[in-house]
């Protein structure tokens, strides 16, 4: 059997208007991008190829009639984010062939649901990129407050400035820096902070702090022990757990927990691709 065609659009894709005469070539191919495919549109897709969409709200609404591939939906962020695509989903899960999801609550009641946890990395030079170590700790924030995560990290920022704690904040509002790496790789620790906690849930911060070997101080998935080993890492299930750690820190506790960083860190590197992991696992369910 020949092997399907599996392609991902690109995050933000809308099919509007002629959409079947969008290019094949500026489509993701995490498993090649097959030759007579190479130069045609979407249009000329077969029954036999697949497209993964990331979610879009017209995309429970509107027919895909003008495409005559397999069409899937990939929905990876939080419930208190993506809520509303669950919900849509109720009705709408059967026009697609496949749901792809971390949430095991939304694709456990599907038919044609398809766990896959999310994770992925920001850093793709981790394996070249220096990794010695300057400053004790840092944080990286954007400006959002919409979240519990978000709020979090601001009033983390906010005690560790009135404490006199060593701590970088970085990001929006804060230092700003040029590549996600900086913000990681000189630094011993690095508070983590999910944007929501849910099971089988962790994203970038996570995996690209352990690949820059520094020790995250970890609020998010409750169950992470279950992808990562954590003997380099700080759970933490609240603020005080965060504050507690931060005062802990030490260029020795730092050493004591580097080898169990460094240790974890083929594990984690299974983490980094989320579009090969979804087209591998959209294949193994055909």
């Amino acid at each position: 059997m020949q092997n399907p065609a599996i392609a991902i659009a690109p995050y933000g894709t809308r099919l509007t208007g002629r959409y079947d005469r969008q290019p094949c070539d500026d489509l993701i191919w995490p498993l090649g991008q097959p030759d007579r495919l190479r130069g045609a549109t979407l249009g000329e897709m077969t029954a036999g190829d697949h497209l993964i969409l990331y979610p879009r709200n017209e995309f429970h609404l509107r027919p895909f009639h003008r495409l005559r591939a397999q069409i899937s939906l990939m929905v990876q962020e939080p419930r208190v984010i993506h809520g509303h695509h669950r919900r849509w989903l109720r009705l709408s899960a059967r026009k697609f062939f496949r749901v792809i999801s971390h949430d095991r609550g939304l694709v456990d009641g599907l038919a044609n649901g398809i766990f896959v946890p999310f994770g992925t990395t920001w850093v793709s030079d981790w394996k070249t990129r220096d990794l010695t170590k300057t400053g004790m700790s840092s944080l990286i924030a954007s400006a959002k407050r919409s979240q519990e995560g978000h709020r979090l990290r601001h009033e983390v920022v906010d005690w560790a400035a009135g404490q006199g704690i060593d701590l970088q904040a970085m990001g929006g509002g804060y230092a700003p820096f040029d590549q996600k790496a900086d913000g990681l790789a000189p630094y011993r620790y690095s508070v983590v902070i999910e944007n929501a906690r849910e099971p089988d849930y962790f994203s970038e911060k996570l995996v690209d702090a352990m690949l820059c070997l520094t020790v995250p101080i970890y609020w998010g998935c409750p169950n992470i022990a279950d992808y990562i080993p954590t003997g380099g890492m700080v759970i933490c299930d609240d603020i005080n757990d965060i504050q507690t750690a931060l005062r802990g820190m030490s260029v020795a506790d730092y050493g004591a927990r580097l080898p169990a960083l460094m240790a974890a860190r083929p594990e984690v590197a299974r983490w980094t691709d989320l579009e090969l992991r979804t087209a591998e696992a959209l294949r193994d369910s055909l």
